[in-house]
């Protein structure tokens, strides 16, 4: 793996800082960073007399969160939370780097990443007791770890009742509709989905958010109200596209409804998306079975 760029570590603390910034980049991008060498690294750097800036902090858990697994680093968004749990032990004695939202919503993508959700609402609580505002990204990570819980009433009534409306966008929203669809409520996620859709602006449903919905229901065996969903999709002026007219056709023939595939492979054709091989293959499938 090649080594992360620079643009990550600041450049504006002591050259030791620097040093230390540098070597901790250069073993992350070899794979070379073990357990403990992270600790002595960041350990070395919350000693500084001045404090890091957040900017390379947060470059430096943004590396770990997308860093691939290595025989000495598995798990890259764990050890960012390790760091960080670490830096704010060190917090209590003597004062060290100043996380930012952006350093917070890192941390609880990390949650995620490391199939540890249940630490996203601690950091979420952790945000709030130091006087950091949530902004959206946060917000919809904390919605996506309640989710991986199994908690998306309660992620819900958050979205719907304790968020500010500039707080929220149409990813929030979606994050939720997924969990209820992947849990057999897509007639709760298509009134979520209308709900979205009278807020309007950064709220309105996408194709992306529709397709969700439509894949739930044809799984639910609800076919009529798939059908019917992406006819009312249209009309609200999102335009379907390859990836769901794919999921539609391929639902119609596992339930051998050719009639009705061959209606929306010519109205794909007709909308001007290409049809695919997943398409065509589904296609296939479906009449062999008659």
């Amino acid at each position: 793996m090649s080594r992360l760029h620079p643009r990550y570590f600041s450049s504006s603390v002591s050259s030791l800082a620097d040093e230390l910034l540098s070597e901790f980049q250069h073993h992350l991008g070899s794979g070379t960073l073990s357990p403990q060498l992270a600790h002595q690294l960041f350990d070395g750097l919350l000693r500084q007399p001045v404090p890091v800036s957040a900017r390379a902090l947060n470059g430096l858990f943004a590396a770990l969160a997308r860093t691939p697994p290595s025989t000495t680093c598995a798990d890259g968004p764990a050890r960012a939370i390790d760091l960080f749990n670490r830096m704010a032990r060190a917090g209590r004695r003597r004062r060290v780097i100043a996380p930012t939202s952006h350093t917070y919503s890192i941390l609880i993508e990390c949650c995620c990443l490391a199939r540890r959700p249940d630490l996203g609402p601690s950091f979420f609580a952790h945000l709030l007791k130091t006087g950091v505002t949530a902004d959206v990204v946060i917000f919809s990570g904390l919605f996506k770890c309640l989710c991986d819980m199994k908690r998306t009433e309660e992620a819900l009534d958050v979205l719907l009742h304790r968020v500010p409306h500039d707080l929220s966008n149409v990813i929030s929203y979606s994050v939720i509709v997924k969990s209820l669809c992947d849990n057999g409520r897509s007639q709760l996620a298509l009134d979520l989905l209308r709900i979205m859709a009278k807020k309007g602006a950064d709220h309105s449903p996408n194709v992306v958010s529709y397709n969700m919905v439509i894949d739930g229901f044809f799984k639910e065996g609800e076919t009529s109200k798939a059908c019917n969903l992406l006819q009312e999709m249209v009309q609200q002026g999102v335009v379907p596209d390859v990836v769901m007219y794919s999921s539609i056709i391929d639902a119609l023939c596992k339930a051998r409804a050719m009639d009705k595939a061959e209606v929306f492979l010519r109205q794909m054709v007709h909308d001007g998306v290409q049809p695919n091989t997943v398409i065509y293959t589904s296609l296939i499938n479906g009449y062999s079975t008659l």
